[in-house]
C-alpha cells in the first residue's frame, strides 16, 4: 500500500475543531490527530456498511439508479443522497411519457416504496457509506450478486424470489 504525506489548509473552523480534539486526546500533535480522525472515518464508513441491510435486486436497482452519478463529501440533510436520486428516478420513470418504459420496481423486481423508506431512515454516514460502496461496485465492475457486493463490503441476501441476481 503506498504511503504518502498530505498537506492542507484548514478554515478556521475545522483548525480549531482539530486542535480542541488534539488538546482532548491528549494527542500531542495535529498531524497525528488529523491522521487518528482520518481513520475514524473510514472506520464509521465501513461499520455502517456492514449495518446496511439490502436484498441482491435492491443493490442492483440502486446502482442501476446510480450508475453515473459522482462521488463527492456532501451529505443531503435528513434523508441522503441515494434517497432522493432513487426516488427522483422513480418518480421520473412513473411520470414518463414514453411508452414501455418500465419502472425500477418492475424491473428488479423490488417494492418502491419500501426501498425509499429504509433508505430514508439511512442516517448520513450511512449514507455516504452506501453510495461509496456502489460507486466502488461500478468501478470495480463487479458483477450483480451477493459476491460481487461483498467485494465492495456490502453484505447483500439473496432475493426472496431465489434468484441472486
Amino acid at each position: 500500500m503506498a504511503e504518502g504525506r498530505i498537506s492542507t489548509r484548514l478554515s478556521g473552523d475545522v483548525a480549531a475543531w482539530l486542535e480542541d480534539r488534539t488538546d482532548r486526546m491528549m494527542t500531542g500533535s495535529k498531524d497525528i490527530q488529523a491522521r487518528l480522525e482520518l481513520g475514524a472515518w473510514r472506520n464509521a464508513l465501513m461499520v455502517e456498511l456492514r449495518r446496511i441491510r439490502l436484498t441482491v435486486d435492491q443493490a442492483n436497482c440502486l446502482a442501476d439508479v446510480m450508475n453515473g452519478t459522482a462521488m463527492d463529501a456532501a451529505f443531503a440533510g435528513s434523508a441522503g443522497i441515494v434517497f432522493y436520486n432513487a426516488s427522483d428516478a422513480f418518480q421520473l420513470v412513473h411520470q414518463s411519457p414514453f411508452p414501455g418504459e418500465s419502472a425500477y420496481g418492475a424491473k428488479w423486481n423490488i417494492d418502491e416504496e419500501a426501498l425509499l423508506s429504509y433508505l430514508r431512515g439511512l442516517g448520513p454516514t450511512a449514507d455516504h457509506a452506501l453510495h461509496d460502496a456502489i460507486s466502488r461496485w461500478w468501478k470495480l465492475k463487479a458483477d450483480p450478486t451477493v459476491e460481487g457486493w461483498a467485494r465492495v463490503g456490502l453484505t447483500v441476501a439473496p432475493s426472496p424470489q431465489g434468484g441472486d441476481a
